[in-house]
Order: structure tokens, then C-alpha cells, then sequence
């Protein structure tokens, strides 16, 4: 190699080090040392310099880059300024697959690599091709910055190629067709009866059919989105990996063709035809959220794993410490800006170092208690002088990231069929409700004590997740002084008494966790809502829980922390109608919320089979007859806010002696809310008493 190239090599490696990528530069040179005769022997490409770096200047290089990727010089100056990454035209996107591929095919074939479909440590023919153009124009560019320099953790240029995109897909349930779709070289989607997508113009269509065919009522979105992407958004050259439960891979492939209805097929007829790369079975660290079909581009750290994995290149410890410090690269200070990437290494050496001084657990660790017991125990070490500066609040940020990891597992699945099984409203209740908190983001279910409002809570946000996952819900319950220092943040005395520190409050731990899993929705629940001062506990977040100022950003009082509240946060609120010491709420804090009234159920079909079926219901249908009446003098004096509920009547108590338990709800729960109730009339709360006693005693 003669010095003029051998030099613009090394200038390559030193800019793309520091641009791209601190390993990048030392990947890649060898590659484009020899790219064109790897072009050649893989039959991908013929004519080329045999050594990349023969091309000296930004516009030869250009136009060789032109031939070989079709790209026009509008999508050039967009991927070399830094304002995206344009995919690559279809023919090039399905060739430059093969390189990765033959490469490995190669080295296996010499004995360098252990099997032929190893792809580990191979980078993508188009990045390498990009990386040398981008390089070329700030070289020949002295005076520009490459704009994603500071970002460079962020990006991963290094690590994935981000033209294309990478999905998961499930093989239908228990993953019962893989077979098939490896033995026809396919991926495929249910749906049929929505017939070829092509008939389809938007989105919105599929979602009115979807719907029409549900019968339900309840707005489709995920159902929608798998299909719409499915269709649409999968291009020729993405990359899929194929899924087995939540924490396994079955297959890498690259698409090789457009979308087609197979009307002949017997299920299944949404379809793609794809080449597959790998094919094997490989137990992931992380796990996918349960759904059919997911774009893995949000996750970058996501998409490393898995390939690590696939290509026995994975080290558990390495994958969080990089996890770590993408998670701090996007991380917002108080004057609106990222942690840069020299803030990012010095924090992420910091936590190394402890580890290592103190010989300590940090990357792995979980649990929280113990990060701040070490936390102390390294701030107050007077003899540790290395990271002193940034070791508590890299402690702190590592804390931060540990309590906004989702949990994603195995959960048992709920339907509507079951909500409704369970709760005792009407379906088309149930409907409404779905539909008011989707579009509302908020909403607040307001009645009488008794009508099941908590527990209703919970199963709505089961039925919307389709699942009972107790991680993606949070319950709080307000009261007279509950303060913007519980919910949102504040400082709090230490455990052990010695002195303050700034905690985050359950709202913004669990809203930070909500934006770091986009794809599933999560549910905030706050019972007696109407308990606290809303204006003092919401504080500067009132504006941000808005469905339209959803993901908006604005400074947290204390920390000063940058903090938005992610669309995929659901808020329910629970309002006691008949606690006459309440206030009203504030109207500003109103008109952010839907609100829907829960009545007594002892009119509905489930509740009355309930009944039913109780070893002894004669005495509880007494008592429920009375208290209609009862309810109907509640509501013409005092309002239907203060009815009496079916949940006193409900639980396991009644399976095993109804008769006693009527009396026991009767006497000491529902009574002495008569005299609550007409505190001023007591004769008429004696002779309701007397009319409820005489029920469960068999009298009339």
C-alpha cells in the first residue's frame, strides 16, 4: 500500500473513531481495505478499486456510490448531513444482505469461523459504504461539524444499520407455523377476512373493518398497527427475527418481497417472502412484549443483543453496561440538552471504577436499596479521591435507570369476555369506557361507596392490556396531605436519619418506565382522587397529563429535570360520591378528565346469576329487593351519588354462609350509613334499619 493511501486509511480510522463510534474505526478499515475484491469473489459487484481507500476524493467516491446504491444526490445530502438515513433502493437492499452472508460462508469455509451462518462481528455493506462517503465530505468540509458527533453513543452507527428496519414476528400461537414459514421461505399474518390489503388506502379502513369484525365495539389499535405495518411499513431489505414465547429466537431473515394476499393458503394468507439468514433456537437476556408483530428500531440495544446471541458473542454484564449507556446518552439535563458523550464514558467509568475499588456490584444489580447503601458508603469514603467528583450522582442516574426498566414476562390473558365474567356493568359500558380513556387519556369513575370503582379500575386496564400484568400498574390513593413532594419529587429525610436527599415520586418513576416501553400501555390508578388538593399535588404537570401535550417536556420543580408524560400512560381516578367532606375538584384539573358514573349493578345478568348460584341467595335477594327501594328514596332526596352499592353484597363470604354474612353487612356496614346519610332525620334511618333487619330475619 503506498503512503498516499495508507495515509487516507489512517485519517479514515481517526474520524470515524471519533464521529461514529470508538471502535468503529478499527472494524471497518479492514474491511474497505479489501472491499472490492470481496465484491468481486462474492459476485456482488465487479470494476471497483480492490482497496476502497484507493478513491481519494468525495466526488469520485460519490458516483461510485451512486452506481452501486441507485441513491439520488438529494437522499446524499440528507445522509450526510446528519437529517436521516434513507433506506436503500430495493435491489441494492436485497443484494448487500448476501455480503454478510457470504462472508461468513467464506471465513467457514477457510476454518476462520465455527459455522457458516455465524454472521458475528461482519458489518453491513452498505454502512461501510456510508461510513467512507460521510467521512470524504468533512474531510474535503474542514470548517463542518458532523452534527450527530455528539450523539454518536445514541446512534449506534456502529452497531446497527439504521436505513432498514428490524421487526419481530410470532408464527402464530405457541409458534405452530414456523415450520412453515421456514420450509416456504415466508413470513405471514393473520386477519384473512380482511382479504388482500391492496383494496385498503389507509389505515383508518382497516381499522373500520377490523372493527366491524371484532363486534366488540373497542378501537382496535394493536390488531390495526400489526396489519398496517405488516402491509405498509415492511419493506424489501428489513431484516426479521422470528420469536418464540417472549424470550427466544427461531430465526434471522432479510425480506425479499413486496406484500401478497395467498387466497389459496388455509390461514395465514397475509404474506412475505423472506431468506432466511440463521435458523436455530437462542435464549435471549431481554425479553419482547407479547404481540404479533413489533418494529425493534426504538430498541438499538435490542436489536445488539439479539445479534450478539445468534452469533455466541454475548456477554451478559457488557450488554447492560452498553444498555446503561445508550439509556444515559438520551438522557435530558435542565437546559434541554443530551448528556454529551464525554459526560456519558466519564459516568460509566465511574460506576467501573467503584466496582472495582470497593469491590461491589453495580451493573446487574437491581436492587435499589442496596445502589444507595453504596451510594453512602462511596460519597462518604474520604480515602476515594478517582471519580469523587461524579461517583454519587453516576450511583444516581444508574438508579434512575434501573427503577424505569419495563418488566416484560409470561401473564395470564384477559378478555373482555372475562372483564365482563368478573365486573358487573354491560358490555356496552365496558365499550365506552375503553373508548373515553383511549381518546381522553384520563378519566375519573365516580359512585357511590359499594359499586365496585377500585375494582373496576384494575380490570379495565387488564382488559386494554389484554393481560393481567401487575407491572404495568400503579395505584395510589390520595388523602388530605398528600403533597406535589409524594406524587411528583421532593426531599425526604434518609433512612437513617442523616440529613435530605431528592427522591422521585411513584408518578414520574412510573411515567419514566411507561416512555421506555412505547409499544404497550401502562395505567396510573388513583384512588379517592377527590381526597387531595389537585392544583398542589399535580403541580407544573397538570398541563402535561393533556392527551395533546402528551410527550411535551417541561423542568420538574427540585430536580430541575427535563420530564414529559408518554402517550401510552392511562390515568384512572376513583371519586366517592357520597363523602359530603370532599371538595369539589378544581376545574382545571375537570376538564382533563371523562367521567363516568358507576351505578349499582342489581339489575345486571351476572350479578343476579351470582346470586343464583350461593348456597342460601333467598335472604340476599330479600335484602336486594329492599335496598332498590331503599336506593330509589336515596336518589330523590340525596342524589344517586349515594346509593348503596353491590359490592357489599359481594366476596367469598357469601359462598360459605350467606345468611350470616347479609346479617353482618347489614348491621354493621350498610346501617350505620343510614345514620351518616340522615344524620338529621334519625327516625327515618331507624326505620330503614328496622326494614333491612326484618329481611334477613325472613319478615316483611
Amino acid at each position: 500500500m503506498n503512503d498516499v493511501v495508507n495515509n487516507q486509511k489512517e485519517k479514515y480510522k481517526a474520524w470515524v473513531t471519533e464521529n461514529l463510534g470508538e471502535k468503529t474505526g478499527m472494524w471497518y478499515t479492514p474491511y474497505l481495505e479489501k472491499l472490492g475484491h470481496l465484491l468481486d469473489k462474492f459476485r456482488l459487484g465487479s470494476g471497483y478499486k480492490g482497496n476502497f481507500f484507493d478513491y481519494q476524493s468525495y466526488s469520485e467516491y460519490k458516483n461510485i456510490y451512486q452506481q452501486m446504491t441507485e441513491q439520488s444526490d438529494e437522499e446524499i445530502e440528507r445522509l450526510v448531513s446528519g437529517k436521516s438515513t434513507p433506506r436503500y433502493p430495493e435491489n441494492f437492499g436485497t443484494t448487500r444482505i448476501q455480503f454478510r452472508k457470504k462472508y461468513a460462508e467464506d471465513e467457514y469455509n477457510r476454518g476462520v469461523r465455527s459455522k457458516p451462518d455465524n454472521l458475528g462481528g461482519i458489518p453491513d455493506w452498505g454502512v461501510l459504504m456510508r461510513s467512507y462517503l460521510i467521512f470524504l465530505y468533512y474531510d474535503e468540509n474542514p470548517t463542518l461539524t458532523y452534527p450527530k458527533k455528539e450523539k454518536k453513543i445514541a446512534n449506534q452507527e456502529d452497531q446497527i444499520d439504521n436505513s432498514i428496519n428490524y421487526w419481530v414476528i410470532s408464527p402464530g400461537e405457541y409458534s405452530r407455523l414456523w415450520d412453515q414459514f421456514h420450509a416456504e421461505n415466508m413470513i405471514a399474518l393473520g386477519w384473512d377476512y380482511l382479504g388482500d390489503l391492496k383494496n385498503f388506502h389507509s389505515k383508518e379502513a382497516v381499522e373500520r373493518k377490523i372493527a366491524e369484525q371484532r363486534a366488540d365495539g373497542v378501537r382496535p389499535v394493536n390488531d390495526t398497527k400489526a396489519v398496517w405495518d405488516f402491509y405498509r411499513e415492511i419493506q424489501t431489505g428489513d431484516v426479521v427475527f422470528v420469536k418464540e414465547g417472549i424470550k427466544k429466537i427461531l430465526a434471522r431473515g432479510v425480506v425479499t418481497g413486496d406484500y401478497y394476499f395467498d387466497d389459496e393458503a388455509s390461514e395465514y394468507k397475509h404474506r412475505r417472502k423472506v431468506e432466511w439468514l440463521q435458523v436455530g433456537k437462542w435464549e435471549l437476556h431481554q425479553t419482547f412484549a407479547q404481540k404479533t408483530l413489533t418494529c425493534l428500531n426504538p430498541y438499538p440495544n435490542f436489536i445488539q443483543e439479539i445479534d450478539q446471541v445468534m452469533n455466541e458473542d454475548f456477554d451478559p454484564k457488557i450488554a447492560v453496561v452498553n444498555e446503561f449507556r445508550n439509556w444515559l446518552s438520551n438522557q435530558v439535563t435542565d437546559t434541554g440538552f443530551s448528556l454529551n458523550d464525554k459526560t456519558v464514558m466519564q459516568k460509566v467509568s465511574a460506576l467501573k471504577d467503584i466496582e472495582h475499588h470497593f469491590d461491589a456490584s453495580i451493573f446487574g444489580e437491581t436492587d435499589i436499596e442496596q445502589l444507595k447503601r453504596l451510594k453512602d458508603a462511596v460519597v462518604s469514603d474520604e480515602s476515594y479521591k478517582k471519580y469523587k467528583g461524579v461517583s454519587g450522582s453516576s450511583i444516581d442516574y444508574y438508579i434512575r435507570f434501573i427503577e424505569s426498566k419495563p418488566t416484560v414476562q409470561e401473564n395470564e390473558s384477559f378478555t373482555m369476555v372475562e372483564f365482563l365474567s368478573d365486573v358487573f356493568i354491560e358490555k356496552k359500558e365496558l365499550v365506552r369506557l375503553i373508548s373515553l380513556l383511549r381518546n381522553k387519556k384520563n378519566l375519573i369513575l365516580k359512585g357511590a361507596p359499594g359499586v365496585g370503582k377500585t375494582f373496576i379500575a384494575k380490570r379495565l386496564a387488564y382488559a386494554m392490556m389484554e393481560e393481567k400484568d401487575e407491572t404495568r400498574i400503579h395505584m395510589v390513593q390520595f388523602h388530605q396531605s398528600y403533597s406535589y413532594e409524594d406524587f411528583i419529587e421532593g426531599f425526604r429525610p434518609k433512612a437513617e436519619g442523616d440529613g435530605f436527599e431528592l427522591k422521585q415520586g411513584p408518578f414520574v418513576k412510573f411515567a419514566r418506565k411507561a416512555a421506555r416501553d412505547p409499544e404497550r400501555d401502562y395505567f396510573f390508578i388513583i384512588d379517592e382522587i377527590n381526597r387531595g388538593n389537585m392544583s398542589k399535588i399535580f403541580g407544573e404537570l397538570m398541563m402535561l397529563i393533556e392527551a395533546d401535550k402528551r410527550g411535551e417536556q417541561i423542568n420538574l420543580l427540585y430536580s430541575n429535570d427535563k420530564f414529559s408524560v408518554p402517550p401510552n400512560l392511562y390515568i384512572i381516578g376513583m371519586m366517592n360520591t357520597a363523602d359530603r367532606s370532599l371538595a369539589l375538584l378544581d376545574y382545571a384539573l375537570r376538564r382533563r378528565f371523562s367521567f363516568f358514573e358507576i351505578k349499582p349493578a342489581f339489575q345486571n345478568e351476572t350479578f343476579k346469576s351470582y346470586v343464583n348460584k350461593l348456597n342460601n341467595p333467598e335472604a340476599l335477594n330479600r335484602i336486594i329487593d329492599e335496598i332498590k327501594s331503599l336506593n330509589n328514596q336515596i336518589v330523590e332526596e340525596l342524589g344517586t351519588g349515594f346509593q348503596i352499592g353491590h359490592s357489599y353484597l359481594v366476596g367469598d363470604a357469601y359462598k360459605v354462609d350467606t345468611a350470616n354474612r347479609v346479617e353482618e353487612v347489614i348491621e354493621f356496614e350498610i346501617i350505620p350509613q343510614l345514620f351518616e346519610y340522615w344524620f338529621d332525620d334519625e327516625q327515618k334511618a331507624k326505620d330503614w334499619a328496622e326494614r333491612l333487619r326484618g329481611c334477613y330475619d325472613g319478615e316483611k
